[in-house]
């Protein structure tokens, strides 16, 4: 049972959360699951063909990519679970830390449960990182659900989060709060492939990048959003065009 009430008494029953090693990868089938997160994230998850991913892998051998994952499908799922295990384990960490420092009504803490796992292996990466690029692509597929590849494997963390954010919509009318943490989920998303994507031009480019600055920033900026007041055109929509 939940306590809704109290942030700090979060008692769900959550069958992943300490669920945090990541799958286990080496060698070709590590090299085929990297090959593929790097092309998914520059062409798109229906851009890139099987052949092209052994390719960047460096197989030769076209069955490999049939013994080691089976499909295409096989393959995406493998990868999300690679990296949104250890996602998993940061986010509930932290969701953790959170509560048990009082501070379970602390919108810009949990906002920022939402964005450091994602960007913490972009920061720990000594080589390009691709994986929140490629999280954008799966995020836009219409072939591809990243819901259901995780959930019951790696969605505590999220589970948690959004109940969290749930408790600090009360002044917001019912009919908008989910629509606000799809938003926040699409905002975060697209900022953070972009924070990606540019800190791997500026390193190339100058050498330098303010990470945390922009990090920092785009906590910031999605806490305020995320709880923003109703203004009146949005009311007004509400109370006379309930159906739209």
């Amino acid at each position: 049972m939940t306590h809704m009430n109290d942030p700090e008494m979060m008692t769900v029953d959550y069958p992943d959360v300490t669920d945090g090693e990541s799958l286990a990868l080496a060698g070709t089938k590590l090299r085929i699951v990297t090959a593929a997160e790097r092309l998914f994230a520059f062409h798109g998850i229906d851009g890139v063909t099987l052949q092209q991913i052994l390719k960047g892998a460096g197989q030769r051998n076209s069955s490999a990519m049939h013994y080691h994952f089976g499909s295409r499908e096989a393959l995406i799922e493998t990868l999300l679970l690679w990296r949104v295990t250890k996602i998993n384990t940061h986010r509930n960490q932290m969701i953790d830390a959170l509560l048990a420092a009082g501070r379970g009504n602390d919108i810009r803490g949990i906002v920022e449960t939402a964005v450091i796992p994602f960007i913490r292996p972009i920061e720990e990466s000594a080589q390009p990182s691709f994986y929140n690029r490629f999280l954008l692509e799966v995020h836009r597929s219409p072939t591809v659900s990243f819901d259901a590849i995780i959930a019951g494997k790696a969605d505590s963390g999220i589970r948690r989060m959004n109940e969290l954010l749930l408790k600090q919509l009360n002044d917001i009318p019912a009919e908008l709060r989910m629509a606000r943490i799809a938003t926040l989920r699409s905002m975060l998303i697209f900022a953070v492939a972009d924070i990606e994507a540019v800190r791997s031009r500026k390193l190339k480019e100058t050498g330098a990048f303010n990470f945390d600055r922009a990090v920092e920033n785009l906590i910031d900026m999605a806490s305020a959003a995320f709880i923003a007041p109703v203004s009146a055109e949005t009311a007004e929509r509400l109370t006379n065009h309930p159906q739209d």
